[in-house]
């Protein structure tokens, strides 16, 4: 999402998944509201739109390459919104290479088919597809559900963020509250939240140098704990 180091971003949206399925299955279909006014760039705020997100019902789910291109964390980047992948494979790759040479320093070809799925709260993103100027102290979370199964790649992961606090400690790769307990891993791609839950299944190629291995807060994986 926002907040990230652009050249590091190798997965964002970083895109349910065990403990978090029950909570997407259990939103309702959202009324169709008229669009907001102050929307400049004519973002479709209601229902999924051609990229994947849902701004109402605070969803993505598409290909983790949709939402690079429709993320509003680009929108001041060429890329944003002026593709969508459906699936062509390599002679799509190697188009966007070709008109954004620097796409291949977000992610690798080998994603192209990695299908993501995302909830958050208004914190983390509002219904208007704006993002806070902080998410420090802020109750932001969000949860992401990679998914591979190309033939020659299957795997998953589920990976659950939260902000910190003011008052929590990053200390080398780990944060710590205010009474010195474990509450989480540094997140490299987003500094204002912590890693509280990270469950992998298959054999997944971007582990450890791209993508957290298995990990679970001693302090809870709920978003409801922080």
């Amino acid at each position: 999402m926002k907040k990230f180091n652009y050249l590091s971003i190798v997965f964002i949206l970083l895109l349910l998944f065990v403990a978090c399925e029950k909570e997407i299955s259990d939103v309702q279909q959202p009324y169709q509201a008229e669009l907001k006014a102050g929307n400049a760039d004519k973002t479709k705020l209601t229902g999924f739109d051609e990229w994947g997100f849902n701004y109402t019902a605070r969803l993505f789910d598409g290909y983790l390459i949709n939402a690079m291109f429709g993320d509003p964390a680009f929108m001041y980047m060429p890329h944003y919104k002026d593709m969508v992948y459906k699936g062509e494979g390599v002679s799509f790759w190697e188009a966007l290479v070709a008109k954004y040479p620097y796409f291949v320093n977000m992610m690798p070809a080998g994603l192209l088919d990695c299908k993501l799925m995302m909830k958050w709260n208004d914190a983390l993103l509002s219904k208007e597809a704006v993002y806070p100027d902080t998410w420090v102290d802020s109750g932001a979370w969000i949860v992401f559900h990679y998914q591979m199964d190309d033939g020659e790649q299957k795997w998953t992961q589920v990976r659950t963020l939260v902000a910190s606090k003011s008052t929590d400690i990053l200390d080398g790769d780990f944060w710590y509250n205010a009474d010195g307990d474990e509450i989480g891993k540094k997140s490299y791609y987003w500094p204002e939240l912590i890693i509280v839950k990270v469950i992998n299944n298959g054999d997944n190629p971007y582990i450890p140098f791209a993508m957290p291995d298995d990990y679970l807060s001693p302090n809870g994986a709920g978003v409801g704990n922080y």
